[in-house]
């Protein structure tokens, strides 16, 4: 429901720079990282975005909807830019390159705040948790997935569940961030986090490693 609201509001859109829209999802993000979604109304949002509420509800009918936007323009910014690895640069040496993006993550102030904004709603809103976790962890799932296929039919690793191999490698590389995340513990890269990578990797390899592995 939550997209299919959305999907309406980009067909209406799409021919026309959503400027107005821009600033009605600007003033709601802030308003959600400072008060919270529950504790932000639609009224607020029309002032902080200086629009009136009709034009607040032509962009987006209610406000599960507009943080569902929210929460798709935040996962999209995470993706952006994303280049796969080479595997002809060695697998250890992509399976790095991966790691790292991957708990960029979670040094991310902001999108560590948003995610806890996310949270706090479960209960009373889980599909706007169950559209994160789609659009989020279960695309990073996919495109770790994507590399060890890959480096499978190369010969460089030997698994059979590669969404479960996927699951394993993200595990072992991200250690505790998605705590330090929840709790808003701002994490730093530092040679901690990068000695976390690395061990990750390495067992990854000892449980996975395929007969053609070069590393």
């Amino acid at each position: 429901m939550l997209e299919e609201q959305i999907q309406r509001h980009r067909s209406r859109n799409a021919p026309h720079p959503a400027r107005k829209g821009e600033q009605v999802a600007a003033a709601a993000k802030t308003l959600f990282l400072e008060h919270g979604f529950m504790e932000t109304s639609m009224d607020a949002i029309a002032r902080r975005a200086a629009v009136s509420k009709a034009t607040l509800y032509a962009y987006f009918p209610t406000k599960e909807a507009l943080f569902a936007s929210l929460i798709e323009a935040q996962c999209d910014a995470v993706d952006e830019g994303f280049v796969m690895p080479d595997l002809a640069l060695g697998l250890r040496n992509a399976l790095r390159a991966f790691a790292m993006r991957y708990v960029a993550v979670f040094m991310d102030g902001s999108a560590a705040a948003f995610f806890r904004v996310i949270a706090a709603e479960n209960g009373r809103f889980p599909q706007l948790c169950a559209l994160f976790v789609k659009r989020g962890p279960q695309k990073a799932v996919a495109r770790c997935a994507e590399l060890l296929t890959t480096a499978r039919e190369n010969g460089l690793l030997d698994f059979r569940d590669a969404d479960l191999a996927a699951t394993q490698f993200l595990s072992l590389v991200r250690g505790d961030l998605p705590l330090h995340s929840a709790l808003g513990v701002r994490a730093q890269f530092s040679d901690a986090v990068e000695r976390t990578i690395d061990a990750g990797i390495d067992v990854f390899l000892r449980a996975y490693g395929g007969s053609n592995r070069v590393i």
